[in-house]
């Protein structure tokens, strides 16, 4: 366990050390939560070695045979008329690994086109997809490993762009199976073309630890994630306060900066399910990041937050979730999961 953790926690640091930082990326549709317990549960969660398909867009170590034959769909009402789906399912190869395959789609609605003069030239839309093909294979009883295989698309109107990725990671459960860990690096790649010539984007790189326990004699499991370690400092400063002048001094009015715990607090993903018998589970998540960069001041209400619920009726898995950005939007999620020969032995 002690050999583990030290191991994870070295190849963390080392890789932060020489991780690209600053400048903005492309492609965030990768970003976005692979389904609805994830959206429920802090938007990163990448720690619970259980059979949902679904967890493997975030962690592909997290594949084995208890994901064969799954199909999962999930969607996601964004905002302005957008949303975002997902389709999964899985196969598993006695010796070899289990694999997965996931579709996302993201619309982001029609909008309105007109020239410099206001002229109406009628509507045109932008999407992303991903596909993503993805593997898992059991080291021994405590490890896995996986590895997953991107293809980005995206269209603006009538500019395109594609990009290549992969993700690498590695997941750790001890042997009572109540502490689980992963490390993932996710998005490394190229831009295979461009939405215009010489101006090549970046994929969205990144670093996520999970760290996962199931409280002894308890229904509650808590995760907590480290999101974006790639980069120290991930506080906010806006442009607008640079430079500002105190009218009563004529001094320059300094810049507020993060403190030490403030910048802890912006990886933190925190996730919390109350496992209520086998059909029913609920869950609650914060994202500090989300809170402290999207709630308004004056009223903040549960910006950050998000809850959810899985249900399980019959031979159907259905899941919830509902994340509050700030007090002028939420997000709804839906997904629902089934397995194969569920169904094949029903009809037998």
């Amino acid at each position: 366990m002690k050999r583990a953790l030290l191991s994870l926690s070295s190849l963390v640091f080392l890789c932060t050390a020489f991780a690209q930082l600053g400048g903005n990326s492309s492609y965030l549709v990768t970003e976005l939560p692979s389904s609805a317990r994830v959206s429920a549960l802090g938007g990163k969660f990448i720690s619970v070695w259980d059979d949902d398909i679904d967890l493997a867009y975030l962690n592909p170590a997290l594949l084995d045979s208890t994901d064969a034959g799954q199909v999962s769909l999930n969607y996601g009402s964004l905002f302005a008329g957008s949303a975002n789906a997902f389709a999964s399912y899985g196969v598993h190869k006695p010796g070899l690994a289990t694999f997965a395959a996931t579709l996302q789609y993201l619309g982001y609605g029609d909008f309105s086109q007109r020239d410099e003069f206001n002229t109406d030239l009628g509507t045109f839309n932008a999407s992303e997809f991903v596909l993503t093909f993805g593997a898992g294979r059991q080291i021994d009883s405590l490890f896995r490993v996986g590895a997953n295989v991107k293809f980005i698309q995206s269209q603006l109107e009538t500019y395109t762009s594609s990009a290549a990725a992969i993700d690498l990671a590695g997941t750790y459960r001890s042997k009572n199976k109540d502490f689980m860990m992963a490390l993932v690096f996710r998005n490394m790649g190229y831009a295979l073309t461009t939405y215009t010539e010489g101006q090549r984007e970046k994929l969205p790189f990144a670093i996520d630890l999970g760290l996962t326990k199931r409280l002894s004699k308890s229904p509650l499991r808590l995760t907590m994630t480290f999101a974006d370690l790639q980069k120290w400092d991930l506080s906010y400063i806006d442009p607008a306060e640079i430079g500002r002048i105190d009218p009563l001094t004529g001094e320059e009015i300094p810049l507020e900066e993060a403190d030490v715990a403030e910048k802890i607090l912006l990886h933190i993903h925190g996730g919390m399910e109350f496992l209520l018998g086998e059909n029913f589970h609920l869950r609650l998540g914060y994202d500090f990041r989300r809170r402290n960069e999207l709630r308004i001041n004056d009223s903040p209400g549960g910006s950050g937050l998000s809850w959810g619920l899985g249900l399980k009726l019959s031979k159907f898995r259905l899941s919830y979730g509902r994340v509050i950005y700030n007090q002028a939007g939420v997000t709804n999620h839906l997904g629902l999961a089934l397995r194969l020969s569920d169904f094949r032995k029903a009809n037998g």
